[in-house]
């Protein structure tokens, strides 16, 4: 009763909202979103006590997340990930502290307690430094954060995490009841850099009329439909995709590690992939990782070199794939970052498809 009083209390001296002025507006709904996170980190507190306590079972129920739900009307779902992050903060004390503060939102705890789970001892040591840069950093940063930590931590895991992720890339096109078609599906992080470069460059409102008045969806399936319009008026003649990507030396040289981009971390051997045939600048950069210097860029695969790979190899030169050479990329065989030379004997034409299985899995194929 004595949290009802006060709550009603302060609901009182609330002026109605069309009351206030828009600094107003602005300044409560701050004040209201800090106040939201203390009251969902004291919720996330009683959720842990009511485990420690067994208050479930007690009161005739399987679970606390069965509880939770009769107590919360939330589905199963979303009841199991909130006691998983009470669990989880029992041995967060820094996480805690900030969330109850006010100053970490609920969902940033939820990725913090993820990356405990990975890794506890190492996640002690380091989570002071975690929960101050993930409470400063911007929200489409928070994964990158934690993606480097990761990274630091287990590099096997997160190469293999980059693998997964290419593992689940599909895509899934049908027509719906009303004759329009439908698509839906995953890119993983390396695929996901084209088709996003390419949409960004074509839907940019800089690049628009300003009276354009489609939606930003509107815009995003009109310019897919642009892509493969113009691919069918160049009569199918290949382009690289432009994208703009950091690569470590070392990465590169090693063929190990993992390296951020845009859309997420992409393996060493996706990174290869890439450079086979790709423009190239040396970048430095000063002790703090920020670019001081571009140099020149220079075109991997030259068109001279390339319009003699397609004469040479007419297509893909993986055995029994009978893709055009227009669908193909130029693969290094033994890769120009260990040495290996750009000339015709070292290049071999492979479709995407196969390009990436080369380098996925080493496979080495012989042209027919």
């Amino acid at each position: 009763m004595d949290v009802e009083v006060a709550a009603a209390a302060f609901e009182a001296d609330l002026l109605p909202p069309k009351a206030l002025s828009d600094g107003a507006v602005t300044a409560e709904l701050r004040l209201a979103d800090r106040e939201w996170r203390r009251w969902g980190a004291r919720r996330v507190c009683l959720i842990g006590e009511a485990e420690e306590r067994g208050l479930a079972r007690r009161e005739g129920y399987l679970s606390t997340t069965a509880w939770l739900m009769a107590v919360s009307g939330e589905p199963a779902a979303v009841c199991r990930s909130q006691v998983g992050v009470a669990e989880a903060l029992q041995e967060m004390p820094e996480t805690r502290a900030a969330f109850a503060s006010g100053d970490l939102p609920e969902s940033r705890v939820r990725v913090l307690a993820q990356a405990q789970a990975l890794c506890p001892e190492q996640f002690a040591r380091d989570e002071a430094r975690l929960v101050a840069e993930v409470t400063a950093a911007p929200s489409q940063q928070v994964p990158r954060v934690l993606a480097r930590w990761k990274r630091s931590t287990d590099l096997g895991a997160a190469e293999a995490e980059a693998e997964r992720l290419h593992g689940r890339r599909g895509l899934h096109v049908s027509e719906d009841w009303s004759g329009m078609l439908r698509l839906s599906g995953l890119l993983d992080p390396g695929s996901g850099l084209v088709v996003l470069n390419t949409l960004q460059a074509l839907t940019d409102p800089a690049h628009l009329d300003p009276n354009d008045r489609r939606t930003p969806a509107q815009a995003r399936a009109d310019a897919l439909v642009e892509v493969c319009r113009r691919y069918e008026q160049a009569g199918g003649r290949r382009r690289g995709p432009q994208v703009l990507v950091t690569i470590p030396w070392g990465t590169l040289h090693t063929g190990q590690g993992v390296v951020d981009t845009a859309c997420g971390p992409i393996g060493a051997r996706t990174a290869r992939r890439l450079t086979c045939d790709a423009t190239i600048s040396r970048v430095l950069l000063d002790p703090e990782s920020v670019p001081i210097e571009l140099g020149r860029a220079t075109r991997v695969i030259p068109d001279r070199l390339r319009a003699l790979l397609e004469l040479r190899d007419q297509g893909c030169t993986w055995p029994g794939c009978g893709r055009p050479a227009s669908w193909c990329d130029a693969h290094h065989i033994q890769h120009w970052a260990q040495g290996g030379s750009t000339d015709p004997s070292n290049l071999r034409l492979l479709c995407s498809y196969h390009h990436t299985q080369t380098h996925e899995q080493s496979w080495r194929p012989r042209r027919q």
